[in-house]
């Protein structure tokens, strides 16, 4: 088969809603583990400030003061924050526009070609693939540099994810 034959080929209409699905499921696992980390240490630090409150017979209202801050605190690491980084990338995507980011993405025998609807392309050799994740809309594959294909999975006019699993698998 020749490098150049297109072999399948997928249309992606990217909602705000498809982008925050591929965004929840990509997030960092490493920013979560961190998150967690921090949760682990404030509760340490909340349970020795109550030992220590109720050793000394101090008035535990303090307590309450404390547990208002690290609520709020961990509702904003593990809601807030990531809701406005989703928010800014997405804004970013769109280019400034009011339309939906429309992508078609081609794949070739050694390569792919992600075309935006403004026409920029930009072309992925399978190896810079490191690995694919499949979410409820979404075939998402995770390349180098941090980039990301997402593929709708009732986008594809012609072949199937299957075709394209195969090939991954045969690059790999």
């Amino acid at each position: 088969m020749h490098p150049t034959t297109q072999i399948v080929e997928n249309h992606i209409r990217i909602s705000r809603s498809l982008f925050n699905e591929a965004m929840r499921d990509t997030e960092s696992k490493t920013y979560k583990k961190a998150v967690q980390k921090i949760a682990l240490v404030l509760a340490s630090l909340y349970l020795i400030i109550a030992f220590f409150l109720s050793y000394t017979g101090c008035s535990l209202l303090l307590l309450l003061g404390e547990s208002v801050f690290l609520t709020a605190l961990l509702f904003w690491l593990t809601v807030m924050l990531p809701g406005t980084r989703r928010h800014s990338k997405y804004k970013a995507l769109k280019q400034g526009t009011d339309r939906i980011p429309e992508r078609t993405t081609l794949f070739y025998q050694n390569h792919l070609s992600v075309i935006s609807d403004t026409g920029k392309e930009t072309t992925i050799p399978y190896d810079d693939i490191r690995s694919w994740q499949e979410t409820r809309h979404l075939y998402i594959l995770n390349c180098n540099n941090g980039i990301c294909v997402l593929l709708d999975k009732n986008g594809f006019v012609i072949g199937n994810f299957q075709m394209i699993s195969s090939i991954l698998d045969s690059v790999s």
